[in-house]
């Protein structure tokens, strides 16, 4: 929903006495301390949901998990989710992934945590909360997880034992079956299953059977991978009579499965725990799955069959194992589109009504059906998978040849807020993972579409995530499967809350419709004309990852970007990795050739900045065959020239003066470079006589927009260095500090050089006192003094980079690295309004 109008924004003045009031502070004090307030830039998702938990007793209270950028908790109330894992710091930023969550059935204030983005960190823990996530206690795991490798997909591999609420069990990658009895605050490995699991997956699912005390099933990631104990883990067998091999009717010609039978993904038992419902496919995903089953066990059974029917007469007991595969044996309405091209998929998520006494009510996705047609569904089943309706083919449009995908026009929150992006302009196939649809008008129905829910309290609600997003409904029951007729489902985007970018670039111009202008992993990039509300992508090209941006200093309408996208667009007759906007991004004009080295095959394209007069752009290539400076076009892209002169690499670290025409600075190698004739040749100044420490790691120099040839330069813990000579000579700023990330804003009001800045610095300051931690801190008066501007709650794993607001004092923005972006602002009037509570959010301390 849009702000009202009537409410100050947060770029509008505050009120006099506000200003009075920072006016005072500021002449009586070096750097004001004032209470911040944090925001996030409204995206609405942005990377992959890998799972989505409900509580079985309590309404509304929903889970969701993300591969790099923690876990939410859906609050009813603010119609909106709730980020849990905030409080990580930068130090321990591999806690920043979630790999799964367990809620305790008996409890609904609890709930559990497994933490690690990557096996190779040695950082993964449990968190542990009796307040719904509101606060956590952290506890090392002894062993490594994965939230963003393969498999995260799959689960969940945490579970409370609902008849021993303070057992937790955990099925962990590489060591096997792990078990707490004390909250998860100490574990003990308690497997005797074979090592099929030592392949980085291990044990996908830990499922408990809330029906028989003592009976638990484990999913491995292996063929034949279905274990059941029902003496509480005390001995465990093989599920008698499962799929270990694949029917070659289902198999292409040419297209061997990656595994020697279906490897179980998810699994779901019946209320009453009679039925076992399993998701399979050929590879872990949430890419490359080719092929795929479902199929149901019958717990209690005593027969085998592999018949596609899921009744018995009263006389008999249930087949043991039944196929009930979405599309087999014409048990899907409607048919399956017809030619399904490959691959045809796998299966996995899966969740069940759990209002059903009889189990038979359920949802599942397919998996991995990319390029298409057809591409992935959504299927719902009512009497235990013997038929099934294709929602995903009901909700589109006719005429889409088996490309499925909602209207752009359904993409949209459910108070009518639109997300724009979600279209991916429709451009070709990137690196997004066919994240546009091929159909213009259309959102794609979904891809990587593992996580999957029916809400427990309202099972008509059901919400699916994708690599982007989430969508949800509250009447898919409205699809009912008959003969002839069904209804369609009204879909949504229910996301709002949940900001989960990787941040590569932003930039902030002095002037212009808006303050900032982003660059993202997977999704490219927006200019946020309303930091609250979700923007169109940036048009084409799109980039999958757009990694560096500029503007010009004196032309602040001239923005330049350069990123990766797979695509060859010579054919045009244009560089389709790098373009320029003359009107603040509005619209883009591809540079008639990239710098030389740069085409559709790379994959990191390097850095552009552009002049303060907007006459000459620089790319660095970072391409390390290449034994020149970074190139130089003063023709908008027709051609590009080496530089003459001391810089002899393609520098990461590269910026442009922002008042001075034809300026540009440069680190590498420990020495600052310097260009003033437009990159055509770069001079050097060697740290021993310029003032900075002999053997530095270099960084991209930041300049004052204000004023030509002041610069910082952010050396870690060697400290934060300043020039106001073009760099031939620095002076380290203060001691003490350790400067990991460096940025200027709108100087304080009191302020009264026309070329003063705000200096904001992510680091620690010693002079600090008791808040010399590492943290985001802001000074008003050259870094003579500083005052720490956010708390322990508002860390966000760390930045990748920070940016100040040229034209808010106080305001900087956190690029972070799956958390989105961040801004905080001075609280007060000006900003304490310029919320919307369902969209974005606002943290106060």
């Amino acid at each position: 929903m849009a702000r009202p109008r009537s409410q100050p924004r947060l770029a509008s003045l505050a009120s006099l006495a506000v200003t009075a009031a920072l006016l005072l502070a500021a002449s009586h004090a070096e750097t004001a301390s004032y209470p911040y307030q944090f925001s996030h830039v409204a995206v609405t998702g942005g990377g992959y949901i890998t799972g989505l938990v409900g509580h079985p007793t309590e309404a509304n209270l929903l889970y969701a998990r993300t591969d790099i950028g923690g876990a939410y908790r859906w609050s009813e109330p603010d119609n909106k989710w709730i980020a849990l894992t905030d409080f990580v710091s930068q130090a321990d930023s591999n806690l920043l992934g979630t790999e799964a969550i367990a809620l305790d059935p008996t409890d609904p204030a609890r709930v559990y945590l497994a933490q690690g983005r990557y096996l190779a960190s040695n950082a993964s823990a449990f968190f542990a909360s009796a307040d719904r996530g509101a606060s956590f206690a952290v506890h090392p795991a002894p062993f490594p997880m994965g939230s963003n490798e393969l498999g995260r997909n799959n689960g969940e591999r945490l579970a409370v034992n609902p008849f021993a609420a303070h057992q937790l069990w955990f099925g962990s990658r590489t060591q096997g079956l792990w078990r707490s009895d004390d909250y998860a605050a100490t574990w003990t490995n308690v497997t005797t299953l074979p090592d099929a699991f030592a392949n980085t997956m291990g044990i996908y699912f830990v499922l408990f059977d809330a029906a028989r005390n003592g009976t638990v099933y484990l999913g491995g990631s292996t063929p034949g991978g279905l274990y059941v104990s029902h003496d509480g883990g005390a001995s465990w067998a093989a599920l008698p009579g499962q799929p270990t091999a694949w029917d070659s009717a289902t198999l292409a010609a040419g297209h061997p499965p990656y595994s020697d039978g279906p490897q179980p993904m998810k699994a779901v038992l019946a209320p009453d725990g009679n039925t076992l419902y399993v998701t399979y496919a050929d590879y872990p995903g949430p890419y490359g799955a080719q092929y795929g089953y479902v199929y149901k066990y019958a717990t209690r059974g005593r027969t085998n069959s592999s018949s596609s029917s899921s009744s018995s007469s009263s006389s008999s007991p249930p087949p043991l194992w039944t196929n009930i595969t979405p599309g087999t044996n014409n048990n899907s309405f409607p048919p399956p589109y017809e030619p399904q091209a490959f691959p045809g998929g796998g299966f996995c998520g899966i969740s069940l009504d759990l209002s059903d006494p009889t189990g038979q009510t359920l949802v599942v996705t397919s998996l991995d059906r990319d390029p298409g047609p057809a591409l992935d569904s959504l299927y719902l089943s009512r009497d235990g998978g013997a038929t099934w309706t294709d929602i995903a083919q009901l909700s589109s449009p006719s005429g889409t040849g088996g490309y499925w995908g909602h209207p752009i026009a359904q993409a949209k929150l459910a108070n009518g807020t639109a997300v724009p992006w979600l279209s991916f302009d429709w451009g070709d196939e990137w690196g997004g993972y066919g994240a546009p649809s091929p159909i213009y008008g259309l959102a794609k129905f979904g891809w990587w579409m593992t996580a999957l829910l029916m809400d427990p309290s309202r099972p008509g609600h059901v919400l699916y995530g994708t690599g982007a997003t989430i969508w949800a409904t509250d009447n898919i029951f409205a699809a009912a499967a008959a003969a002839t007729t069904t209804q369609s489902v009204a879909w949504y985007i229910q996301a709002q809350g949940i900001e989960e970018t990787y941040v590569e670039t932003m930039i902030s111009p002095s002037s212009g419709p808006a303050h900032l202008l982003s660059g993202f992993g997977d999704i490219n990039g927006m200019r946020h004309d309303d930091l609250f509300v979700p923007q169109p992508m940036f048009a084409l090209p799109a980039f999958s990852n757009l990694d560096s941006m500029d503007w010009a200093g004196q032309l602040p309408s001239l923005v330049a970007r350069v990123g990766d996208c797979g695509l060859n667009f010579s054919v045009y007759g244009a560089c389709g990795q790098g373009a320029y906007s003359t009107d603040s991004g509005a619209n883009w004009t591809m540079f008639a050739h990239c710098a030389p080295g740069i085409n559709e095959t790379t994959t990191d394209d390097g850095v552009i900045v552009i002049d303060a007069a907007g006459d000459v752009f620089v790319w660095s290539t970072l391409l390390a065959q290449q034994a020149n400076g970074p190139w130089a076009s003063v023709d908008g892209g027709a051609t590009w020239a080496a530089p003459a002169g001391d810089l002899t690499a393609q520098t990461a670290f590269l910026a442009a003066d922002k008042v001075q025409p034809a300026t540009f600075y440069a680190c590498e190698s420990g020495t600052v470079y310097v260009s003033t004739d437009g990159g055509q040749s770069y001079n050097a100044t060697p740290p021993a006589s310029s003032g900075l420490p002999a053997g530095l790691q270099c960084a991209t120099p930041v300049v004052n927009f204000h004023k030509a040839g002041e610069l910082w330069l952010a050396l870690g813990a060697r400290g934060l260095y300043h020039s106001d000579d073009f760099g031939s000579t620095w002076t380290e700023v203060a001691p003490g500090l350790q400067a990991n990330y460096f940025s200027v804003g709108k100087a304080a009001p009191a302020r009264r050089d026309e070329t003063a800045v705000a200096l904001f610095l992510w680091g620690t300051v010693a002079s600090a006192g008791p808040h010399a931690v590492d943290g985001l801190y802001r000074s008003d008066d050259g870094g003579a003094t500083w005052t720490r501007v956010n708390d322990d709650a508002h860390q966000y794993g760390g930045p990748n980079l920070i940016l100040g607001d040229p034209r808010v004092y106080g305001r900087v923005y956190i690029g972070t690295a799956g958390r989105g972006i961040v801004f905080g602002d001075i609280a007060g009037p000006a900003s304490a309004s310029g919320s919307v509570a369902n969209v974005a959010g606002t943290q106060g301390i």
